[in-house]
């Protein structure tokens, strides 16, 4: 789309996905370059430092069921890079840190990435409030 003139007259509705479907696959691949899969970044990311959510909480912070993080947890704990504890208070409930190991991979496979344009300050807040509406909008009927 680069330099292609047509470009500017696509409609919204048209490129949104375009752009999703191009920062997918650009992030898988950065991902896959650092030996890990784009849920692993979510999840590692989703950890913030001294942050300990329960398993269920951590899953609803990226968007998936607990049952779609379970596979990724395990191997992420496999590789030393997160740590799951029972909670004092509560045996029953999981909870997830992210080890130092965790946090140096992260560090190279996610990140606000070299390539990805700034937004222009003024009109960050507009443009986050547009596409969480239309986030809901599309998940409405889910």
């Amino acid at each position: 789309m680069d330099g292609d003139p047509a470009a500017e007259t696509v409609p919204l509705e048209m490129l949104l996905p375009r752009v999703g479907a191009a920062v997918a696959r650009r992030r898988r691949r950065l991902a896959a370059r650092h030996g890990v899969t784009p849920t692993a970044v979510a999840v590692l990311t989703a950890l913030d430092a001294g942050d300990s959510p329960s398993h269920r909480e951590l899953a609803a912070r990226i968007g998936l069921s607990p049952a779609t993080i379970t596979p990724v947890l395990d191997r992420l704990e496999a590789a030393g890079e997160i740590r799951r504890e029972r909670d004092t208070g509560d045996r029953r409930v999981v909870r997830v840190r992210r080890t130092a190991a965790g946090a140096a991979r992260l560090s190279g496979a996610a990140g606000r990435e070299a390539w990805l344009p700034e937004p222009v300050p003024e009109l960050e807040a507009a443009v986050r409030a547009w596409l969480l509406a239309v986030l809901a909008a599309a998940e409405a009927d889910e």
